[in-house]
């Protein structure tokens, strides 16, 4: 969160008009996610033939809290099962993720 000139933080509004998008950058290995046109979220991947390995998500410190990591998480698995491609998770953030949402876990393989 950025502080204003009065020293306290400044407030993010969000409205209706800003969703989030995500976006497979493949050059570099990672999913970015983009409201209005700021990259404010990233997973790290490698992508193999035969799967998917989510290595690592970050959310950029103003933005934390308002959901960025779960729209990429959901995407990118969602775009993994519509390709039937396993999705290896090493990631942490992902790890607990999937225990809060274990009906996301379709797909996903807990070892090689």
């Amino acid at each position: 969160m950025s502080i204003g000139v009065d020293g306290l933080p400044e407030e993010h509004n969000h409205g209706p008009g800003e969703k989030i998008a995500v976006r497979d950058n493949a050059r570099v290995g990672r999913y970015e996610a983009v409201r209005s046109g700021q990259v404010v979220g990233i997973m790290i991947y490698e992508r193999t033939r035969r799967r998917i390995e989510l290595i690592h998500t970050v959310t950029d410190p103003e933005h934390r809290g308002e959901g960025v990591a779960s729209v990429l998480v959901r995407t990118v698995l969602a775009e993994a099962r519509a390709a039937a491609l396993p999705v290896l998770v090493i990631c942490p953030f992902l790890e607990s993720w999937l225990q809060r949402h274990p009906e996301q876990a379709d797909g996903v393989i807990t070892d090689d």
